[in-house]
């Protein structure tokens, strides 16, 4: 992480806002770069509730104790709603079926193309083509729901869906330090 900050100029006191699209072990790590300028710690409050609740249970999910201890000393935003703009152009949406909290992140860029990071609601591409989530599927009727709503906002012109599991997502975008457009 640090390093990838370098490659375009910043250093973690530059960051403000850091946003968890689930808190699964895959997903958390490198908080304690940020632990002394403590950016704003985006997540969703029933993601939040649900990863604690696992671990306290000593329940076999993909959370660790570790990644949520760091959480304490930082400067927790808990979402509370659907929906959220944090800044013009970068929203965010609960979109659940993997996790109770996930959410999605659709940012506007200057040029006017959309890009919708979906965290782990979907995988891989095939599940987005095929409407159907092969594991880690933790609510069925959200996931087949939601994935609609995915699938309309795809349609919005200039929009691509980034899919963070996709074993091609990096030969498919620009790396640092060069930027989406």
């Amino acid at each position: 992480m640090e390093n990838q900050l370098k490659k375009i100029g910043y250093k973690p006191e530059d960051i403000h806002f850091i946003i968890f699209s689930h808190l699964h072990l895959d997903h958390t790590g490198s908080l304690e770069l940020f632990k002394n300028s403590k950016p704003d710690i985006i997540v969703h409050e029933k993601e939040l509730e649900y990863a604690l609740l696992n671990v306290w249970l000593n329940k076999p999910a993909p959370y660790l104790l570790r990644d949520l201890e760091i959480l304490r000393e930082m400067n927790i935003v808990p979402m509370s709603t659907d929906y959220l703009e944090i800044l013009p152009g970068v929203e965010l949406f609960l979109i659940g079926g993997h996790t109770p909290g996930s959410i999605l992140l659709k940012v506007r860029t200057q040029n006017d193309n959309n890009y919708i990071f979906t965290g782990d609601f979907i995988h891989v591409p095939e599940e987005l083509s095929f409407e159907s989530k092969g594991w880690l599927l933790g609510n069925a009727e959200e996931y087949y729901t939601r994935i609609r709503l995915l699938k309309s906002m795809q349609k919005l012109p200039r929009t691509n869906i980034i899919i963070s599991h996709d074993p091609k997502l990096w030969d498919k975008y620009p790396k640092a330090p060069k930027e989406l457009k």
